[in-house]
């Protein structure tokens, strides 16, 4: 009977352990509805710096909730949407933001492969047509010495 107890005990303690801790707590949304579609626009815009490649709106991490939290608080104060976008690149960098701005940074990166693409095209363009151009200087053969030239050479093959 101890033991069942003991068992009991442990797996209940085992069971508190392996609960979520709070991170699928309900948030308190604002008062203000416009201000609340704010924030959760703002949270699907925002990258969760765990769980790369999804917006805090849709994390369950606890840095996800503070992220929220946060993005509440700002919209509360009154910080237009492109503050707060502003607020977290500058906490985390640019790579929070799913939507990053276009700067030089921006642009070299996606530019770069465009660019060396039409590079690229442009220099095998060049090369197709200085194929196709014949030399100029070329000597015309006129087809009989070709044909004498071939009877002289099969003419040689079959001595050798």
């Amino acid at each position: 009977m101890k033991q069942k107890l003991i068992k009991f005990l442990l797996l209940g303690w085992l069971v508190c352990l392996a609960a979520p801790t709070g991170a699928y707590a309900v948030e308190a949304p604002l008062s203000d509805p416009a201000l609340e579609a704010r924030a959760q626009s703002l949270a699907r815009e925002i990258r969760c710096v765990v769980c790369e490649n999804e917006p805090v709106a849709l994390s369950s991490a606890e840095i996800a909730v503070d992220m929220r939290k946060a993005i509440r608080e700002r919209v509360a104060a009154g910080d237009s949407d492109a503050q707060v976008r502003r607020f977290f690149a500058d906490r985390y960098g640019e790579f929070v933001l799913l939507r990053p701005r276009i700067g030089m940074d921006t642009f070299a990166l996606w530019g770069a492969p465009l660019a060396l693409l039409l590079l690229g095209g442009l220099g095998l363009y060049i090369a197709s047509r200085r194929g196709q151009a014949a030399p100029a200087d070329m000597p015309a053969i006129d087809d009989a010495q070709a044909l004498a030239a071939l009877k002289e050479f099969e003419a040689k093959s079959k001595t050798d």
